[in-house]
């Protein structure tokens, strides 16, 4: 086997460096003795089985490196290697770790990481000059007894093991820095633990970890402390010692309160304290002058103390799944806000002063029991994020003012408002469903957007006909479309195209915007609409202007003859005229989604009739699927295109439909008080997904144009 150095015999002596790293080498070659002089051998990512006695022969050497290769056995020879600084045996398969490896004294640095060995040999600690001892991911059982004997060690790691117990003489490694004990199977920590003054980070989370010793508080040099995923119940009460701390994770436990000493902690940046037991945040929390980041998801908060707003440095707080009525006032203080999320509690208002929070980025109050925003959310020029609802399909919403009827003072409101939390079912917050709350529910409809990190709450089964409710609305977890990260996670929306609507009226053309919507074409259409079906028994409905002779003879025949081939099918003919309304809504086509209750037809389909307009009088039902608009086939149509087949004609306008009974598109009406407009919704249990289930159409208050999710409004 040739050599794989390609150096001359006279030059390789002075070597002093050997780097073949990712060389795709299968093995050693038995002459490397002859480089005497060599310091360092990097032979690491290849695929070496075992290393030949010739290696440990190398006197010199002082770094090895054969991380991520196919080591079974680590030769006892390795003690030879007695100047050796570090060994790296990272990702290997060593089951094994030979007593040998004592006889080298100099040893500073000990990477194991990613070998199934079960034992490390007291031995080890022999190894006194070690520093940094890495024992990831192996199958270790227990540390070494005499661990303590490592007196310089300044990093451990033991992290992703089967470890029960942490040997009591750990607390003698006075210069250790770092130590991460974390994914294993600890359920006590030595009393005195504290006597490791020189502490830094300790990683102990995902451990079975009942409490903390007392001692604990002082490590007065610790800044990073992780215990999250134990069975904690109580923190040490003097935890505010460690004077230095300033990232705290206490996620996943069953903490029921913080100790008031935390108020002493002035570092203290971030503070993971969500999915434990809190019911009381104490107001020392005010004091953590340095807080930027506070956590406090899934808790059983009823409030936030008025010291939050002492946080003059905050920049998110994240209160979500609480039971938290109000906010404070006080949160107007925190001008550095720019993510609150308050989302899954009982927020009946929020507060004015909201609007001093002139950074918020992101305002997240989805599943409360809002009926408006503070009229104040117009000065957060900023915001970019308001959700208010589980079924919200764009991050901002069109806000409207009225005046608060409690109050009189002005408000802010939009077709989301009032809420009504699905979440609350089970507890008896909500009123029976068709009873006189109906008012205040909204509709499950559009598509559905979610945090990428939490569970969702809503039920998506079982949606009885002529029921509906408004749902909240997490973050979308989608990140294809909005790419930019607002609060830390990114904040986009499903990937479903949100299909065009349009609203036909009597004004002039223009153009509008709605939330949740694209821009929407308004069309003049001025229609007098004719139902002529051979099941009237005079061949019109009553109050029917009728149409010429000529016109209802030709109508008359071709019912007849649509009758004769499929009796569900029938003729309606419109009469335009300066004055008269349409009132009829069409969803579907082939550049949307499938209509409600059309089984996944891509067809157009009747989904409203307006209560009392000509569409209503003449006959015409929701659930009607379109078949032609003036002698043009809209079967497999888009929504334009039937348009401009209705616009088509200047007098005249036949439509075919295909009837089914009984109708698969009932609606509901909901309506508001006082100036507000009419919202009407439909829903389906036909449909394969939620998402295709139920839709809706909603006014402003004021009039305006009328869309929202794929359906074209003829007004």
């Amino acid at each position: 086997m040739p050599s794989f150095f390609c150096l001359p015999m006279a030059c390789s002596r002075q070597i002093d460096v050997l780097d073949r790293s990712q060389s795709n080498l299968q093995s050693v070659p038995h002459d490397i003795d002859r480089f005497r002089g060599l310091e360092e051998l990097l032979l690491a990512m290849n695929n070496i089985k075992d290393l030949p006695k010739q290696v440990f022969r190398l006197h010199r050497l002082r770094i090895l490196d054969v991380s991520d290769n196919e080591l079974a056995v680590l030769p006892p020879e390795i003690g030879n290697l007695t100047l050796l600084n570090e060994l790296n045996l990272n990702r290997n398969a060593i089951t094994d770790i030979p007593e040998q490896l004592k006889n080298c004294k100099q040893l500073i640095n000990l990477n194991l990481n990613g070998n199934p060995f079960t034992r490390l040999p007291e031995s080890i600690c022999e190894c006194t000059s070690i520093v940094t001892l890495s024992l990831n991911d192996t199958t270790l059982t227990a540390l070494p007894a005499n661990l303590g004997e490592l007196v310089n060690l300044r990093v451990l790691e033991a992290r992703e093991n089967h470890l029960r117990m942490v040997p009591s003489s750990i607390v003698n490694l006075h210069h250790l820095e770092e130590l991460d004990l974390g994914q294993n199977d600890i359920e006590e920590l030595p009393r005195d633990f504290g006597k490791m003054t020189n502490l830094r980070e300790l990683f102990i989370d995902m451990n079975g970890l009942m409490q903390l010793p007392d001692s604990i508080s002082d490590c007065k040099k610790l800044d990073l402390l992780d215990v999250s995923e134990n069975q904690i119940q109580v923190l040490p009460h003097e935890i505010g010692n460690m004077e230095s701390l300033s990232d705290l994770n206490i996620s996943q436990n069953v903490i029921q309160e913080l100790p008031t000493s935390i108020g002493r902690l002035r570092k203290l940046t971030m503070l993971k304290a969500d999915r434990n037991s809190i019911h009381t945040l104490t107001p020392e929390i005010g004091k953590c002058e340095s807080l930027t980041e506070l956590y406090l998801t899934n808790n059983l908060l009823s409030d936030i103390p008025t010291s939050i707003g002492d946080l003059k440095k905050l920049t998110t707080l994240n209160v979500d799944r609480n039971q938290l009525t109000d906010l404070p006032d006080t949160i107007g203080g925190c001008h550095q806000l720019s993510v609150l999320s308050a989302r899954q509690n009982s927020l009946i208002e929020l507060p004015m002063s909201i609007g001093k929070c002139e950074n918020l980025t992101v305002l997240d109050v989805a599943a409360n029991k809002l009926s408006n925003l503070p009229f104040t959310i117009n000065v957060l020029y900023k915001l970019q994020a308001l959700w208010l609802s589980e079924n919200q399909t764009q991050s901002i919403l069109k806000l409207t003012q009225e005046r608060d009827n409690r109050t009189g003072i002005k408000v802010l409101t939009c077709y989301l408002l009032p809420q009504y939390n699905a979440a609350l079912d089970g507890n008896g917050d909500n009123e029976d469903r068709s009873g006189s709350n109906a008012a205040n529910r909204s509709f499950l409809g559009g598509p559905k957007v979610h945090f990428h990190d939490q569970d969702s709450t809503l039920e998506e089964d079982k949606i009885q006909l002529g029921q509906f409710e408004r749902h909240n609305t997490p973050h979308p977890k989608n990140p294809k479309i909005k790419k930019s990260s607002i609060d830390g996670h990114v904040i986009p929306h499903d990937t479903e195209p949100q299909p065009r609507q349009f609203s036909l009226n009597h004004q002039k053309s223009s153009t509008s915007s709605f939330v949740g919507s694209s821009s929407m074409n308004s069309i003049n259409v001025a229609d007098d609409i004719r139902f002529i079906d051979s099941s009237f028994s005079n061949g019109k409905p009553e109050n029917a202007r009728s149409p010429d002779s000529a016109s209802e003879a030709r109508n008359s025949i071709s019912n007849l003859s649509l009758s004769a081939s499929n009796p569900n099918m029938k003729k309606i003919v419109i009469r335009r005229d300066s004055s008269g309304i349409l009132g009829l809504t069409f969803a579907g086509g082939t550049e949307n989604g499938p209509a409600p209750g059309s089984k996944g037809d891509v067809g157009l389909f009747v989904t409203k009739i307006t209560a009392g307009s000509a569409a209503e009088k003449y006959g015409l039902r929701e659930g009607d699927k379109l078949i032609r608009v003036n002698d043009r086939n809209v079967v497999n149509a888009s929504q334009v295109d039937a348009m401009s087949a209705i616009n088509s004609s200047s007098d005249l306008v036949e439509l075919v439909v295909l009837r089914r009974t009984p109708s698969p598109v009932p609606r509901k009406e909901l309506m508001f008080g006082g100036s507000s407009q009419q919202l009407t919704a439909s829903s389906s249990t036909g449909s394969s997904s939620p998402e295709a289930q139920i839709s809706a159409t909603e006014t402003f208050i004021g009039g305006g144009s009328l869309t929202n999710y794929g359906q074209t409004i003829l007004t």
